[in-house]
């Protein structure tokens, strides 16, 4: 990206050098160089997606370990799978208030960084 901006202003000022392009012309020019690559180099990100077969409101497990400080943890399901868990989507529970081996229930969704635990509720 900085490679980018360098080379816009430099065909910025090479271009007013040149009696052919006005100030205003030049201005545009660079503004749109500047948002471009900007743009250009967003991140994107993927939005999360339910995992169809065998999740659900129904999933089970136990807290494997929280860390209450940071706000995420894992959960062992009851088939064995690990699941991470931030605390943004735990309900009726402070973070202080989870502990491992605690039994929970949730919904699983497949993210970017793999699957995560939504919607947990203590049981």
């Amino acid at each position: 990206m900085v490679f980018n901006v360098a080379l816009a202003i430099a065909v910025y000022f090479a271009l007013t050098f040149l009696p052919a392009f006005s100030y205003n012309w030049l201005v545009g020019l660079l503004v749109v160089a500047i948002v471009a690559t900007l743009i250009g180099n967003a991140s994107i990100t993927v939005p999360a997606t339910v995992i169809p077969a065998g999740t659900g409101t129904g999933t089970k497990g136990s807290i494997k370990w929280f860390n209450a400080t940071k706000g995420f943890g894992f959960i062992t399901g009851d088939d064995g799978n690990e699941v991470f868990v931030h605390f943004r989507n735990v309900e009726q529970l402070s973070k202080r208030e989870i502990k491992p081996g605690q039994r929970v229930a949730y919904r699983v969704t497949e993210t970017e960084r793999g699957p995560q635990a939504e919607d947990v509720s203590p049981l």
